[in-house]
């Protein structure tokens, strides 16, 4: 069953699950669609590792970096962790989808129906798509029903948060995803900008987008 939250318990979520994919991350397998040169009609399938990557808005409006969705397959994400950052030799080795440019996550809801109405329905998987505003679909698989229940819905309150706490005019957002030091959420920023300032540009980012 998904996980359904009060708004208070909500906002902890998000924390909490921004806290652990920013630095832990998510084991996955990511079900690539053939691309229109392949030859082959299979999807490929590669276990990856999915993070949350801050955004940066402290070097200019033209620099604005929004957080971002990213992922690579297992190798590339364990030189990362040896190194202890992104390495920018290695960054086309990895996907990245603006978290503000993501649409909506889905689940296979009919799936979940069938399941609950016994007989011969199939099992409840770990598959959930992200659809981004271009119209790109991602497909990732969870280990279990669970594990997927647990990224869909930290993924949405952490976009939900975000959004939300950008509109209300909250400064403390951009300490939280925007700033160097935001895979520890300590809240401190650089001082190149006043919070404030650097909230107005990402919201009229934000806003760009609408």
């Amino acid at each position: 069953e998904g996980v359904e939250l009060g708004l208070g318990e909500e906002e902890e979520f998000a924390l909490e699950f921004q806290s652990d994919i920013i630095k832990n991350g998510v084991k996955l397998i990511y079900h690539e669609s053939p691309s229109r040169s392949s030859t082959s009609p299979d999807w490929i399938q590669s276990t990856v590792k999915l993070f949350l990557r801050p955004g940066n808005c402290h070097n200019g409006p033209r620099s604005l970096q929004q957080p971002t969705i990213t992922w690579a397959v297992l190798p590339v994400v364990s030189r990362m962790q040896i190194v202890g950052s992104f390495d920018s030799s290695e960054e086309a080795k990895w996907s990245h989808l603006g978290l503000l440019d993501v649409h909506s996550i889905l689940i296979d809801e009919n799936s979940e129906n069938c399941s609950q109405d016994g007989g011969s329905a199939p099992p409840i998987t770990g598959f959930f798509s992200v659809t981004a505003a271009d119209g790109a679909v991602y497909v990732f698989e969870a280990p279990s029903a669970k594990q997927r229940d647990y990224v869909v819905t930290g993924l949405r309150a952490v976009i939900a948060r975000l959004t939300y706490h950008m509109v209300a005019g909250n400064a403390d957002v951009i300490g939280e995803m925007f700033s160097e030091d935001a895979g520890q959420v300590t809240g401190e920023l650089p001082s190149l900008v006043s919070p404030w300032k650097a909230l107005g540009r990402v919201t009229h980012a934000f806003l760009d987008r609408l």
